[in-house]
């Protein structure tokens, strides 16, 4: 039975431990987590949703024009004191109170016997009114606002689109930042490995009585260096995350690793179908037509405030005080014609400023159409030219590999001085680094230039 209990425990005790190392180990975020964890907490897309829902909103507003408006309005006042008023007559005589009372004040005599005292109005007074009102024709004023609030929705759900399109390179770029940096980390520490072995060849020689002292003190320096930036290429790994965090918006604090390679498939491409797609596809442009569809309905719109407007309009309206014997009932219908005259030159204002807003966004149209073809030209450009590298660097990187395990050899059997093995792994070092630095240009071309086409690189590109 002991053993039994000994054997159970050992089993909850790994189970534990399998669950807190579980729970204490950096979670790995590969390229499209990233994106969609960006897309989730990212402030200026929170932001830019906001204003999507805003568009939304306006158009719920400015839909309600075309509607029916229907109103309540309603109010108690009590009259403290009632005005009166007096007049002379020849008998008792006067208009009946509430209840069919005589509201008679006499004096007591003389000429105060002929006059009459009277109270007008009542002390507790209730009035409502129900009111309807329904545009029946205004040049299309109000439906033409509802066209440019939906235009304007489009063109904020456009700008969302560009944003994520924006987002997604900014996560690209985050993310093989911090590949990039962890393969330098890797590069130093072989480095400093290389320089490590160079310096206990030296000593070897040293004391064998084949070189001098120098050999020795000159490793001794190199390995001071490579181990400077060992230190430096690890504190530019955890800026890397640290950026790489801030663009996912998540903590500080928060253990996460990244999850990918820098290796990209490699594609062919033609410069004019791109363009071509950047221009069908590119959320921007497609913002700038639903802007400029919208100023021109605000152009309408802003004519129309100089024409007439027929409107038709009902209302039932009651009212009751304590004088009444019942109540009160009014009800009419009836049209509205408007018909401005003078507005103080205020419509052709309007028309002018709502003229000068289609004409900033047609420039503006224009500059973003001309940007999007500069930017999918450079994308293209720097992605032939990071191709060609990569194919240039995988042989250099071989080579220099050869050269430091042949100058290795030679350097352990006197063939040649410290400085020559130190400039093979000087240049072997530089090879790696280059073709790092090739790889990650290369990745980050092509998330730059799928953003900037607007989509996906297609794969018959």
């Amino acid at each position: 039975m002991t053993q039994r209990h000994l054997i159970t425990g050992i089993c909850l005790f790994l189970l534990l431990w399998a669950y807190t190392v579980s729970a204490q180990a950096p979670k790995a975020l590969t390229l499209e987590d990233s994106i969609q964890i960006a897309r989730q907490t990212n402030l200026s897309i929170q932001t830019i949703q906001e204003r999507v829902k805003l568009a939304g909103a306006q158009v719920s507003s400015a839909y309600a024009g075309l509607l029916p408006n229907v109103s309540l309005n309603s109010s108690y006042r009590y009259a403290g004191v009632l005005p009166k008023s007096v007049l002379e007559a020849s008998g008792a005589f006067g208009p009946p109170g509430a209840g069919g009372e005589m509201p008679v004040a006499t004096g007591t005599g003389g000429d105060d016997e002929n006059v009459i005292e009277l109270e007008f109005g009542a002390h507790h007074n209730f009035q409502a009114e129900i009111l309807l009102s329904q545009p029946i024709f205004a040049w299309g004023r109000y439906y033409r606002s509802y066209q440019s609030a939906q235009l304007s929705l489009e063109a904020a759900q456009k700008e969302l689109d560009a944003a994520y399109n924006q987002l997604r390179l900014d996560v690209s770029e985050a993310f093989y930042r911090v590949l990039l940096s962890v393969e330098f980390v890797k590069v130093s520490e072989q480095a400093v490995e290389l320089v490590e072995k160079q310096l206990h060849i030296a000593r070897n020689l040293f004391e064998a009585g084949a070189s001098t002292n120098f050999d020795v003190l000159r490793a001794e320096v190199l390995l001071a260096n490579a181990r400077s930036n060992l230190i430096r290429a690890k504190n530019g790994a955890r800026v890397a995350m640290d950026v790489y965090k801030n663009v996912l918006n998540i903590d500080f604090s928060d253990s996460v690793e990244v999850a990918g390679s820098l290796e990209r498939p490699v594609y062919e491409f033609d410069l004019q179908p791109l363009i071509q797609l950047a221009l069908d596809k590119r959320p921007e442009l497609h913002q700038f037509q639903f802007s400029e569809g919208a100023a021109k309905k605000q152009v309408d719109v802003a004519k129309t405030r100089s024409r007439p407007s027929l409107s038709f309009f009902t209302n039932y309206q009651f009212d009751h005080n304590e004088r009444l014997l019942e109540m009160n009932r009014v009800w009419n219908l009836g049209f509205t014609l408007n018909f401005p005259i003078f507005d103080g030159l205020a419509t052709r204002a309007a028309v002018k400023q709502a003229e000068s807003g289609l004409k900033q966004t047609q420039l503006g149209k224009q500059q973003v159409t001309d940007a999007v073809e500069l930017e999918v030209r450079s994308a293209y450009l720097n992605l032939l030219e990071a191709k060609t590298l990569i194919d240039v660097q995988r042989e250099t990187v071989e080579q220099a590999q050869e050269s430091v395990r042949i100058a290795n050899l030679r350097y352990e059997n006197g063939m040649i001085t410290s400085v020559e093995l130190t400039d093979a792994q000087l240049a072997l070092s530089q090879a790696e680094v280059n073709r790092l630095q090739s790889l990650h240009d290369y990745a980050v071309g092509l998330a730059r230039l799928e953003k900037a086409i607007g989509q996906k690189i297609p794969m018959n590109n």
